[in-house]
């Protein structure tokens, strides 16, 4: 299960809160995993699970060739998506 410190759409564990400490307060970061810019097209679980959903289509592409990859599968990753955006 995740925590405030994974993606909302992908699972990816940023090490700290890409949502700010409260929760409340978006870092605009770029998941370096599906690409989902915190605080924009992950601010509700509709729109998370939507993004989710283009990105699995695309085949779950890993997005940042200079970011080293986590070594989970997209199905393992997945299973890290903080609750109510799963």
């Amino acid at each position: 299960m995740g925590s405030a410190n994974n993606c909302r759409v992908c699972g990816y564990d940023w090490g700290e809160p890409p949502w700010g400490a409260s929760g409340q307060e978006p870092t605009f970061w770029i998941c370096p995993c599906c690409e989902v810019e915190a605080g924009y097209e992950d601010i509700t679980p509709v729109g998370a699970k939507a993004y989710r959903a283009e990105w699995l289509a695309k085949g779950a592409p890993w997005s940042d060739p200079d970011e080293p990859h986590d070594g989970l599968t997209t199905e393992n990753r997945l299973t890290h998506v903080p609750p109510g955006f799963e």
